[in-house]
Formats: C-alpha cells, sequence, structure tokens
C-alpha cells in the first residue's frame, strides 16, 4: 500500500537519454539525437518527448532535432520544418540539418538542392558530405557522391564519397558498421586507385 503520493514513474533507458541531449554543450551535444528514439520510449512517454522536442525545435532553433520533427504525431512536423528552413541562412550546419530531414521525408530534389547550396559554402563540410553518403541509395544523391569524389580535393569528403558510392553498389553491408569498414580498407583503397587510374587516362 502506497502512503505517500505517487510512485514516480521508472522511464526508459531512450527517454532518460534523450532528456541528457537535450542539455547536452561540447562533445555530447555533438552526438545528436538518436533518430529512433520513438521507437525507443514507451507510449506514455512519447507525449511528453513530442512536445519536448517542438519547444526546443521551434522555440530554440535546435536543429539538431530535425530529424525527429517528421515523426511527431500530435504536430505537423514536416510544416514545422518547412517553415525553419526559411529562417536559418545558407550556409549553415542548420539549414543542411533541416534539409536532410525534409529530403528523406519528401524524397523532394529541391532539397538535395540546398543541402549542397550549404555543402559549397561552409568550410567544414564533411559530415554533410556523411549524411549524403548515408542516402546514397536515395534517387538523385549517387550523383552528387560521384561529383565530391572526383572534384572536391578534401580527402575526408572523398573518403565519404566512397563509402556512399560502395554501399549503394552492395560492396559495404552497413556504412555505419566501422568495423566493416575497417575489415574493407584493402576494397576501399583499390577502388581508389582503380577510379584515379580511369580519370587520368580519361575513362
Amino acid at each position: 500500500m502506497q502512503l505517500f503520493g505517487k510512485k514516480e514513474m521508472k522511464h526508459s533507458e531512450a527517454y532518460t537519454d534523450f532528456k541528457a541531449q537535450l542539455k547536452a554543450v561540447g562533445r555530447q551535444r555533438m552526438e545528436g539525437y538518436d533518430p529512433d528514439l520513438f521507437d525507443r520510449i514507451t507510449e506514455q512517454e512519447r507525449s511528453e518527448v513530442e512536445k519536448d522536442v517542438w519547444i526546443h525545435f521551434m522555440n530554440k532553433n535546435d536543429a539538431d532535432l530535425a530529424v525527429l520533427m517528421p515523426l511527431l504525431k500530435n504536430y505537423d512536423g514536416i510544416a514545422a520544418l518547412k517553415k525553419k528552413l526559411a529562417e536559418f541562412k545558407i550556409p549553415s550546419y542548420g539549414s543542411a540539418d533541416i534539409a536532410f530531414a525534409l529530403f528523406e521525408a519528401t524524397g523532394e530534389a529541391k532539397y538535395l538542392d540546398i543541402i549542397m547550396d550549404n555543402y559549397r559554402g561552409l568550410a567544414v563540410n564533411t559530415p554533410i558530405a556523411a549524411g549524403l553518403a548515408r542516402l546514397a541509395k536515395r534517387p538523385g544523391v549517387y550523383a552528387l557522391l560521384v561529383d565530391i569524389y572526383q572534384h572536391d580535393k578534401d580527402e575526408a569528403n572523398r573518403g565519404q564519397a566512397i563509402l556512399g558510392m560502395l554501399w549503394r553498389d552492395g560492396k559495404l553491408n552497413n556504412i555505419n558498421d566501422p568495423m566493416e569498414i575497417w575489415e574493407k580498407a584493402d576494397l576501399i583503397r583499390t577502388f581508389k586507385l582503380e577510379t584515379e587510374a580511369l580519370q587520368n587516362t580519361g575513362g
């Protein structure tokens, strides 16, 4: 029998991690939000989490939350993303994050154009190259990766483009698995050598 008030509800690990990420700074902040958050919290937690996502995105301009906006049930996340996209300047990581979320949700090519505008305008743009690599199987993305690989002088960006192309072609099973990428270092090296040889011969 409970004598003193309500028993505090035990929250899921995903809920606790999300709450911590809302307050995070520095290196922890860079880790971003779990895109599978809504699959990992309970239904009892969802309403509160959705409200937090909405408030922090709309009122605090936390563009890292863009990835979660299309998944909201209690709010029109797509409309909110479109509204905020018009408010964020180009180039900025915020604009890129929102354009990525809208492209994944709608498949509309105009958002790829915005992603590339941010890519070309930002001095440090490897996170955008990495984001494109993870969308390599979506229409229109592969050609952008080829362009990055052929024309970008930044080796980190070229490396991300290679991973995306190999994953799209079925030569990588999981682009998010560092161990598989490490195990296939020879394949990646061979790809670079072969494509560079073709470029040098005009092939």
